[in-house]
């Protein structure tokens, strides 16, 4: 056996998406320094590029309650495999990995917000989720918020007290392709995201409506429920790419919108900021940390100011282009190797 750190990651689905993405992304940044194991509740997108790990399918995090039975599993898996700290990535895996502490009180666990849901989908239960997220944070080592915006929620309305509270912001690896060289002509736009609460790509089809195909068009990739109504009432300047897993192909567009109800800090805008691509975000969660100096634009969720966003950036690509191109590398994972190695590891870290 290796003398390797032996790190846990947890997380509800293995589905593509963006608390997925950070969780292979974390593996794979660190791979050389601990011994990664990985737990989910599926058989999907994530345990199948990290196939080589024997990744431990537990089913009973997909259920709305955790369930003994669950959490008995989950404590012999960590046991036997001497496993001494677990990342949580997701609400559901974040109530087990807590909840296991108390039958291994030795094992250090980090929640990882990405986004707080128990504000943002909690609905008419909200409070009763908030309440049950600052009881669970007495159970937890450490919370990494991965934004500003999720670091004031988390002082703010979950009253988590900041001695066990860290900020990482969300970053993604460098890529290794090189930007296109596009015509100016039509604009290509990319939505990458789910097709469901919070997402709303509907008010970006809306907007683009307004365009002519020689203007501009924009791909949608991403599945989701309200995929076949889209699709049905889509203009003929939307194509439908449908999931793409691994998505890499930001190269070949202008610009990545990202309309949504709520967000952390998304995945997809952080791997086409990385790309140098110029950003339409929703002024929502910690979306305005990644616009800045002229390298995108923020709007409201309402069709005149989606609509009048897509102007703006048309009127302005080649300016915007460049501003991106300029902050790509604030964007990139790498330099925060020792940030996260430091954070899973705590006072033991020695770094």
């Amino acid at each position: 056996m290796d003398n390797k750190p032996r790190i846990g990651f947890i997380i509800t689905k293995a589905e593509t998406g963006g608390a997925q993405r950070w969780t292979l992304d974390q593996i794979r940044l660190l791979q050389d320094d601990i011994h990664p194991f990985l737990i989910t509740g599926e058989d999907q997108w994530l345990t199948q590029t990290l196939v080589a790990l024997s990744p431990l399918i537990l089913p009973d995090l997909l259920r709305r309650l955790p369930s003994p039975s669950g959490l008995m599993r989950l404590r012999r898996y960590l046991l036997d495999n001497n496993i001494s700290v677990l990342v949580a990535s997701s609400a559901n895996a974040g109530v087990y990995a807590r909840l296991v502490k108390l039958f291994i009180p030795r094992l250090r666990v980090i929640y990882v917000s990405h986004g707080w849901s128990s504000i943002y989908n909690g609905g008419k239960l909200a409070s009763i989720y908030t309440l049950a997220e600052r009881l669970l944070s007495t159970l937890t080592d450490l919370v990494i918020n991965v934004s500003k915006a999720d670091a004031r929620k988390c002082s703010e309305k979950l009253n988590i007290p900041p001695g066990k509270t860290i900020t990482l912001t969300n970053r993604t690896p460098k890529p290794t392709r090189q930007p296109a060289n596009l015509p100016p002509k039509p604009v290509k736009l990319l939505f990458l995201g789910r097709l469901a609460h919070p997402k709303r790509p509907d008010l970006l089809i809306d907007a683009v409506s307004c365009f002519s195909q020689e203007e501009l068009t924009l791909t949608v990739v991403g599945s989701g429920p309200a995929q076949k109504e889209m699709q049905a009432n889509a203009p003929n300047n939307v194509f439908f790419a449908g999931e793409v897993q691994a998505f890499d192909q930001f190269h070949l567009y202008h610009a990545l919108c990202l309309i949504s109800e709520s967000e952390g800090l998304p995945m997809s805008a952080l791997e086409a900021k990385a790309y140098g691509l110029p950003l339409l975000l929703s002024d929502v969660g910690g979306c305005h940390e990644l616009v800045g100096a002229g390298n995108g634009i923020l709007c409201n969720n309402t069709p005149e100011s989606v609509r009048h966003s897509i102007d703006q950036l048309i009127a302005n690509i080649d300016d915007m282009q460049s501003a991106a191109r300029a902050s790509a590398s604030d964007a990139w994972l790498e330099p925060t190797k020792s940030d996260y190695l430091s954070a899973y590891l705590g006072a033991e870290s020695g770094i």
